[in-house]
């Protein structure tokens, strides 16, 4: 070795030893094998079902196990109303929304039907929910909501966002969102699994309830699907006419059925195209979505039902949800107790005053 090349030696030892003693890291090495370390805070110590979503991601995340799941694979898919926000004041975002559009909206003059259907929605507040109000309430909207532009729809939406979510103190309706899950969506999206919300609730409502709380792409929320036209079309059917320039698109007053049970499996298969490893759920409609995800899967899996159980901190019930824990010992689903898994639901300055 030349007496040049040992000084260039030394130089670079002793810029590195500067570089140390200053506190400089230059590079470090992806730990791409590992899942993150980051704390599921808004649990509650020693939850064993946080404790299964940290084991599940950090099995399929490493590369070594035979529980690998390489990144494009990683696949969950979320319910919405009672799986990652509240649906209790006094009903689902969707009800409320559409109750204050037909009943407190001058621009909007609505039929005697479609203001039957928003009054129901009141009058049963804090009731058990009437038997078929769902599509009662979703047909309603498909035509309240006619002739608007999904801009106008999601406009709306966004302003009611900052209305007071009924029932709870400090918290709006665009705050109520459940802290912890929305914890796990952070979380699983940190170690590479794409999202998607699978809901009942129509889908361009979900894009405007969800825009600045999760980053998830449009592309992404499947819902129960309102009908479209072009501004000019007329009576003329989609495959008749050709969209122009001056046109705009409205929604058309179809309704198309609630994106529920196993609608939500067909969803997944034509707009997913591959079964999903993780699935969150609340309700009924949400089982379908939760079986198809852990039968025959290639991948390890899982199936979380969110147990709305807490009395004091929500609008829970514990005996429904003892009936609803034995549904999921049966099926092997895993159960996300409000009341025992969370540590805090909107934060500790939100309290229940209905």
């Amino acid at each position: 070795m030349s007496k040049k090349d040992i000084i260039a030696g030394i130089s670079v030892v002793l810029a590195t030893v500067i570089i140390v003693a200053a506190g400089i890291t230059l590079y470090k090495a992806p730990e791409d094998n590992k899942a993150s370390t980051q704390t599921l805070g808004y649990w509650t110590e020693g939850s064993q079902t946080a404790q299964s979503i940290v084991d599940f991601v950090s099995a399929v995340t490493d590369k070594s196990s035979d529980s690998y799941i390489p990144p494009e694979k990683r696949i969950a898919v979320f319910d919405l109303d009672g799986t990652l926000m509240c649906e209790t004041y006094p009903r689902c975002f969707e009800y409320m929304v559409f109750a204050d559009y037909v009943l407190n909206n001058d621009n909007y003059n609505p039929t005697d039907e479609i203001k039957a259907a928003a009054q129901e929605i009141l009058d049963t507040a804090w009731e058990e929910k009437p038997s078929g109000i769902s599509t009662r309430q979703a047909a309603a909207g498909a035509l309240a909501y006619s002739g608007l532009t999904v801009e106008e729809l999601q406009a709306y939406v966004e302003n009611f966002k900052s209305s007071e979510a009924e029932g709870f103190s400090n918290l709006t309706r665009g705050e109520a969102w459940y802290k912890p899950m929305l914890e796990v969506v952070d979380y699983l999206t940190e170690n590479d699994f794409t999202i998607y919300i699978v809901t009942a609730t129509e889908r361009n409502i979900v894009r405007a309830i969800i825009s600045g709380v999760l980053d998830i792409p449009p592309s992404n929320v499947i819902g129960t699907e309102y009908g479209y036209m072009a501004t000019g079309q007329g009576d003329a059917a989609d495959g008749d006419y050709t969209y122009t320039s001056s046109d705009k698109v409205v929604f058309d007053g179809t309704y198309y059925g609630e994106n529920a049970k196993m609608c939500k499996v067909d969803a997944i298969v034509r707009e997913i195209g591959q079964q999903p490893v993780l699935a969150f759920g609340n309700s009924s409609g949400d089982q379908a979505m939760l079986e198809y995800t852990i039968t025959g899967n290639k991948y390890r899996s899982g199936a979380y039902m969110v147990v709305a159980d807490d009395e004091k901190r929500e609008f829970g019930s514990e005996e429904k949800g003892a009936a609803t824990k034995q549904t999921c010992a049966e099926h092997g689903w895993t159960v996300i107790s409000m009341r025992d898994d969370f540590a805090t639901i909107y934060g500790d300055n939100v309290k229940r005053t209905h």
